[in-house]
């Protein structure tokens, strides 16, 4: 009976731990917020195992960057590959500072060409990270596209879905698959 109540995606007692001891080097508010979201996203789901694929809405405001510090905060990102229409400043920044934390290793974004007309400011920011960063690039396509390719300790996570990487409405909709052949074919938009 005991086993009954055991919840076999994650441990009801990490809900109790205290979220400050998660990231103790973070200094982004930002990426403090999008940690607490993360504790949502823990209710939700685990990570896939090899072939299988989650469905997933939100019924919260958070977009697809929360995935990251909730992928990072499990396993080092080797590789993080995201192709998206719009990205914020913020989430910028928070990728620099998980990678210079060490919890992301190679960083690829693939952004819309409109992006630079019309956040000119946040493309600042982004060519600024990327000329002093050999690891973190961007390239500009005309796309629409929102996909977020991950490796990790012998994971080939896909994760597509309705959100940019920016802010997002509260209803947004997610696939979150782990396969090898479908990373490598959705890789080839960033070639």
């Amino acid at each position: 009976m005991k086993d009954s109540k055991k919840n076999k995606y994650f441990s009801i007692s990490s809900l109790h731990e205290d979220k400050s001891k998660v990231y103790p080097e973070v200094k982004s508010v930002y990426l403090n917020k999008h940690l607490e979201r993360v504790e949502n996203l823990n209710q939700l789901v685990r990570i896939p195992q090899e072939g299988e694929v989650f469905f997933l809405q939100t019924e919260k405001a958070f977009n697809a960057f929360t995935f990251i510090p909730w992928i990072a905060k499990l396993h080092f990102i080797e590789e993080l590959y995201a192709s998206t229409y719009s990205i914020s400043r913020r989430v910028v920044e928070a990728l620099q500072e998980l990678q210079q934390n060490g919890r992301v290793g190679k960083v690829t974004l693939l952004i819309s060409d409109s992006m630079p007309k019309r956040n000119p400011l946040t493309i600042d920011v982004l060519e600024g990270v990327c000329k002093h960063n050999g690891n973190f690039n961007v390239k500009y396509f005309w796309n629409h596209s929102k996909i977020c390719l991950l490796k990790i300790d012998g994971f080939h996570l896909v994760l597509e879905g309705s959100g940019n990487w920016s802010e997002n409405a509260q209803l947004e909709q997610y696939v979150l698959a782990n396969s090898k052949e479908v990373f490598e074919f959705r890789k080839t938009i960033f070639e």
